[in-house]
């Protein structure tokens, strides 16, 4: 997830304004030779999100960001700020290394395997555990077969599918009243 982040820039950043927010996914040429993983697609992001960008945006331009070039739009997302080049954009080297710094930090907070691999998959478990429908999360993960994701995420599908059982009692405790009311409809009682 890290190497396709670091490809994204302004101009595919869509605010709300209104409307859902999104981040378009386009395949491109970067200068540390990350892609995305698909070619295109919409990623639609929570209104939060939306506001922490409009925030870095203005931090980035508070620091002469907007001013050292002359299409801000064009220009990627994670780039430097505190180090020389300035501006440039990021290596998937400097997202491990800030991760590792803040897995340090954050000591006993976070797990020892967290990486922003890890991020990408929680995210997609805490989709699919809330019921968003597979072909959603493989289509918002860009695997380009649904397949891919049911391979990755199989436990959590079949957790569901246990849990589904383990309510089965529930489920069919209503049918044997609907039954009857149903058969009383039938016969005009």
């Amino acid at each position: 997830m890290a190497r396709q982040r670091l490809g994204l820039q302004h101009r595919d950043w869509h605010t709300g304004c209104g409307d859902t927010p999104y981040v378009e996914v386009v395949a491109r040429d970067h200068p540390h030779e990350v892609r995305a993983k698909s070619g295109y697609r919409r990623v639609y992001v929570s209104d939060e999100l939306d506001r922490l960008y409009g925030e870095y945006v203005w931090r980035l331009c508070e620091v002469g960001a907007d001013l050292a070039t002359d299409d801000f739009d064009g220009t990627c997302v994670f780039v430097n700020l505190d180090r020389e080049p300035r501006f440039a954009p990021w290596r998937p080297e400097s997202v491990y290394d800030l991760v590792d710094r803040l897995r340090r930090e954050l000591s006993g907070q976070v797990p020892q395997a967290w990486s922003p691999h890890w991020m990408r998959h929680s995210h997609a478990t805490a989709l699919l555990l809330s019921g968003v429908p597979v072909h959603v999360v493989s289509r918002r993960l860009g695997h380009v077969d649904v397949q891919t994701t049911l391979n990755t995420y199989a436990h959590v599908s079949e957790d569901a599918e246990m849990r589904a059982v383990a309510d089965w009692k529930a489920v069919t405790a209503g049918w044997r009243v609907g039954a009857h009311r149903d058969e009383r409809i039938e016969s005009g009682s």
